[in-house]
Parts: structure tokens; C-alpha cells; sequence
């Protein structure tokens, strides 16, 4: 798709940016998974600390009038740092709405996202997939990505909010 433009995401692309979130949420079989909304992801991204980073594609929509806009995927991430390899860039969410698939925007967005890391001089970019999402699972491998459950034993592990505030009054 030709038409498609990458760009970074503004504090008003957060609405859409949430709609397809919970898109998102509903397609990884997890709809009661997203806890936060608009406001959060414009305080968080776009307030005075930016815990987040995002890439929206955009296409022209005639539907919402001339020179409309449609946001139709994005990519949202952040940079971490590696003990071991220093710099290193966080894919959390990488999405394209069912309609918009197989038209080359999500292999844009993943480009786009690959380049901010190395415009930062990351050494790496880690993400992580479900392991039924084999459309996913084939992409990632096609562009070099690893496995580092299957070729590290490196395994995911989460502390939710209850845990964490156990742990944390015991400081």
C-alpha cells in the first residue's frame, strides 16, 4: 500500500491508538486485558515523563471528509538497557486492524520501529508473541528474529500489582 505513511504518533492519536489496543486485546483472546485508556496513554506518552514511544501508520480516508486520515496500525516502544549489550529498544504492542493486513503496512512499521533502534545505537530489540500466534511467530522469524525460549531457555516472567506491592512493603 503506497499510501500508507509512518509517522510518530501525537497525544491526539491516543483515542485511536486505544481502539485498536483493545483490537488488539480482543484478537490475543485477552479483552479484559487492557487497564488503562486514552488519558493514561497521552499522560504516559505525552506528558511531562514519556514512559513510551509510538509509530502510527496513517492512510488517507475518505470517509471522515477531504484530506481525511485513518490510523490503521502501531507500533509502541521503549528503550531499556542491557547489562550485557547496553542500549536495546522494547516492542510492546505491534498491530495492524484485520482490514489493513497483508498490504505491506505492518512490514513499514516494523522497518520504522527497527530504525529508531538504530538510530539510538540499540544493539537489540526484544518483543514478545504468543506461541499460538504462528502468523506472527513465521513473520518475526522471516525478518531474523529468536526464539530465546526454544534457543536460550530464557523464560518471561511477570509480578503483577498486588505481588508487587507485597514485595515492595517489605523494603
Amino acid at each position: 500500500m503506497e499510501d500508507v505513511k509512518i509517522r510518530p504518533a501525537t497525544a491526539d492519536d491516543c483515542d485511536r491508538i486505544m481502539e485498536l489496543i483493545n483490537e488488539l486485546a480482543v484478537y490475543e483472546k485477552m479483552p479484559d486485558g487492557p487497564k488503562i485508556d486514552a488519558d493514561v496513554l497521552r499522560r504516559d506518552g505525552f506528558g511531562p515523563d514519556k514512559y513510551y514511544q509510538c509509530l502510527v501508520a496513517e492512510i488517507a480516508n475518505p470517509d471522515v471528509g477531504v484530506g481525511g486520515k485513518l490510523i490503521v496500525g502501531y507500533g509502541l516502544y521503549f528503550f531499556v538497557y542491557s547489562t550485557w549489550e547496553g542500549r536495546s529498544l522494547w516492542l510492546e504492542d505491534f498491530y495492524v486492524t484485520p482490514l489493513y493486513r497483508s498490504k505491506g503496512i505492518g512490514s513499514k512499521i516494523w522497518m520504522n520501529v527497527a530504525k529508531a533502534a538504530v538510530q539510538r545505537d540499540c544493539s537489540r530489540m526484544n518483543f514478545a508473541v504468543l506461541g499460538w500466534n504462528k502468523p506472527a511467530i513465521d513473520f518475526y522469524r522471516s525478518q531474523g528474529a529468536v526464539d530465546l525460549t526454544e534457543g536460550e531457555e530464557w523464560h518471561m516472567y511477570r509480578l503483577r500489582r498486588a505481588e508487587l506491592e507485597k514485595v515492595a512493603q517489605r523494603a
